[in-house]
Formats: C-alpha cells, structure tokens, sequence
C-alpha cells in the first residue's frame, strides 16, 4: 500500500482496514495500538458494529450497512483527518456474522482483514467474565460451569437478554469454520490472522508485523508503550454497575466519554480475582474438545498456536 493514493478518503468515506474477530483476543487493544499509529486514523468508535446482522444485540437499525454506505461517515472523527493511509474500524463479531461477509469483500475500498484468536478455552472463558462482570448479559449468580451446560443446549433466546456471543459461544470458538469462509471472499492477500498469544507476550514484533503488512512505517512500535484497553474487571458496587450499563450506550464516545470511563473504573472497578482451581480444571477438558478444529486451524492458516490444544 505504500505509494499509494488513500482509499478511504474518496466519498462515500469507508475503511480500508478492519479487525473482524475475535471478541476477547486483544482487538481493542490492536485497535488502539495501530490507532496511535500516525499513518492510521481510528474510528471514534472502535466497534461501529456497521456490518453485523440485523436482529443481533449490536444491531443499530440507523447506522447500518443496509441503509447505504453514507452512514458510515459518522464515526470517522473529521477533525483528525490527516494524510493517515489507513481507516481502521474494529467490531470483532464480524467473523461470525452473514451481512460482514457479504458486504465488506465487496466495499469500494477493498479493506484488509485482520483477525486476532484466542486459544478457545481462554476465549470462551474471558467471554462468559466479561459479559457477567463488565456488563448484564449473563446473570451474576451464574457460575462457569452452569454456563457452558446452558449453552451446550439450545439456550431460551431469554437466558443472555438476546447476546447471541454468548448463546453461540462454543460454535463460534471453532475458529477454522469461519475463516475459511472469509478466505472464499477476500483470499489470502487481504487477510491476516494472528493469535492473541503473540500480541499479549511479543507486542512490538507483532505490531511491526501488522504495521508492514499494511505498509506503513514499522519502526513506530519500537519504542512505543503498549497501552491495554477493554480488560475485564470485577465491580465494587453492584448498584453503580447497573447505572453504568444503562447509561454507556446512550452516551456520545469521544473524549469526554473516554474521560468518564477512566474515573468511573478507577472508582468501582477492581482487577478479577481469576479462575478458580475448579474453572482452571474445566477449562483444560474445554481446551481438549477443539484439539480437531485447532488442528485444521493450523494447517489451513500456517500458525503455530503455541499452547493450544
């Protein structure tokens, strides 16, 4: 891409880069890594959700696809538009859903794809703390393990308030089923899939990877500080939660939200405590059932996976 004119600037404004999977792997973390980048402009929303399905808990019937291209325009921050070669979007449940496949292999800007995967064991785990601790999808008094009997079933659509993330947790922890479906549409040229294990324990090799394969200046990342966003936390108080949860998605992302953000978890948010012995014990016999699709994982995509199953 180097040399290159910007293939996002033109009217309509779309990205030419999108980090499509998965939830719980570092995506925002490489969204906000690459976002500081000075060749990247990031959205004013890491996830748009702009291309997922209607009918999803993320859908926003406004702002999406469905409607045009046009309102895309809405989160791409006019006042830091610069030269940057690269508009990064981040909605990392794109890997799953039909509208994302069908229409971002052919948007006029013939983005990239990035996915980030997480050994499925951790992933599914780290999903079920989140979803229970950072928001409401999951009831509080549910444990891991009642978790995974719920969803080993067809869960009542009522069980998870509509999360579908969390009803369809294990299938969509078989990554291999979705990327090869994405590899038909886009090819390997224009996707790039890493494992969260790289990102979390050799950032700058990782970002510099991602940097050059989007053609832009690598070096950047050598002396860069790696900032982490979106983990995990465990509430002080249950009753701040809920006001919290309620009022987020209603509020205007930008600064003064970003602001809000970081007083309200300095003041009622704590790091979890992790997983017990017993959840440490489930999620090893979990880790043993994607031993066949980790397996076709690594042949297919050429990854190491060091660690999984």
């Amino acid at each position: 891409m180097n040399g290159q004119a910007r293939s996002w600037s033109a009217s309509p404004i779309l990205p030419n880069c999108i980090i499509c999977g998965a939830p719980k792997a570092g995506t925002s973390a490489l969204h906000l890594w690459l976002s500081d980048h000075p060749e990247v402009l990031g959205t004013s929303e890491k996830e748009t959700y702009f291309f997922v399905d209607p009918g999803t808990h993320m859908h926003r019937p406004q702002i999406h696809i469905s409607n045009g291209y046009e309102g895309f325009s809405r989160y791409v921050p006019a006042d830091e538009i610069g030269d940057q070669k690269i508009l990064i979007e981040s909605t990392p449940s794109y890997i799953y859903y039909q509208t994302a496949i069908d229409t971002i292999p052919q948007l006029p800007t013939s983005p990239r794809c990035i996915f980030v995967l997480r050994e499925p064991a951790q992933q599914i785990y780290s999903l079920f703390s989140y979803f229970k601790n950072n928001w409401s999808w999951i009831p509080s008094s549910m444990g891991f393990a009642d978790f995974l009997t719920a969803i080993r079933i067809p869960p009542d659509p009522g069980v998870f308030k509509g999360n579908e993330l969390a009803a369809n947790a294990l299938a969509n922890a078989r990554y291999v089923d979705f990327l090869l479906r994405w590899r038909e549409r886009i090819g390997n040229e224009r996707m790039l899939v890493i494992a969260y294990e790289e990102l979390r324990d050799h950032p700058v090799e990782t970002a510099a990877a991602v940097a050059r394969w989007l053609g832009i200046d690598s070096t950047f990342f050598a002396n860069y500080t790696f900032p982490r966003d979106n983990e995990t936390y465990m509430p002080r108080s249950g009753t701040l939660q809920r006001v919290n949860v309620s009022l987020r998605e209603k509020l205007p992302k930008g600064k003064l939200y970003r602001l809000a953000r970081g007083l309200y978890r300095r003041l009622n948010t704590r790091k979890p405590s992790g997983a017990t012995s017993l959840e440490q014990q489930i999620m090893a016999d979990l880790a043993m059932e994607y031993a066949e699709p980790n397996a076709r994982l690594r042949r297919e995509f050429q990854l190491a996976l060091d660690g999984w199953s």
